[in-house]
């Protein structure tokens, strides 16, 4: 297989906390909240952040930002503040006060962790964006391939950090990528619900005592991308997480 030419430089890197802006994981008696996206955004435009990355990792969670502020930098960031700010209870428009109370992903801050399916950066999700380098790096030969091994090898891994650690709601954004949450996060026969909420989809699940929650891609004009939209939504995830 395709898959199988991993170097065993990028399967100890792709199978750590590779992808992870961090936080507090929480514990089994003092749940967090993880917040999954797909991959990071920026891109990478040779191999060098890359291999970067690779040299620098611990095999230890990351610590997070050290300054709140990170948080209110970029419209993905500031739209998480938003819902989480809802999911607190609040209002999507008091995300600034909540990403300076709450601190989530902070350094020494609890009850949040940050992190993504896929440890590489990309602008977007084209898979013409892969390039040459990449694959002298990784060993594999397309996105397709680097996408395989992850689902093969790197869910695994993530699926065994949410049972060690419990969180008591992971929120997965990207609704077009739902199959590699469920098989990230999910147990087999999990029962799929699904709703609509201000003409947008909220996939949900249940997993011990944690509630997964597939919503939108919170930077799209099909995304959650009104305040009103990530109140519903945040409304109606805390909602299920108060309900046993």
């Amino acid at each position: 297989m395709e898959t199988d030419s991993a170097t065993t430089e990028f399967k100890r890197w792709a199978t750590s906390f590779s992808g992870c802006d961090g936080g507090d994981m929480g514990t089994e008696s003092s749940p967090s909240i993880w917040v999954c996206g797909i991959e990071w955004g920026g891109g990478w435009d040779d191999a060098t952040e890359l291999q970067k990355e690779m040299a620098a990792s611990t095999g230890t969670p990351p610590i997070g930002y050290t300054d709140y502020k990170h948080n209110l930098a970029y419209t993905y960031n500031r739209q998480t503040m938003k819902l989480l700010s809802a999911i607190n209870g609040g209002r999507v428009e008091d995300y600034e006060q909540f990403a300076l109370e709450q601190k989530p992903f902070v350094l020494g801050e609890s009850g949040y962790f940050k992190f993504n399916l896929y440890p590489i950066s990309f602008k977007n999700t084209n898979h013409a964006l892969w390039i040459e380098e990449f694959s002298e790096v990784t060993g594999l030969k397309s996105k397709q391939s680097y996408l395989e091994w992850c689902r093969e090898n790197r869910f695994p891994v993530i699926k065994a950090w949410a049972q060690r650690y419990k969180p008591k709601l992971i929120i997965c954004f990207g609704k077009t990528y739902k199959s590699d949450f469920m098989r990230s996060f999910t147990d087999i026969g999990s029962a799929e619900n699904h709703e609509k909420l201000m003409d947008r989809d909220l996939f949900w699940y249940r997993s011990g005592e944690t509630m997964i929650a597939i919503c939108p891609f919170p930077v799209n004009r099909n995304g959650l991308n009104s305040n009103a939209r990530l109140q519903a939504f945040g409304d109606r995830i805390r909602s299920l997480c108060h309900t046993v």
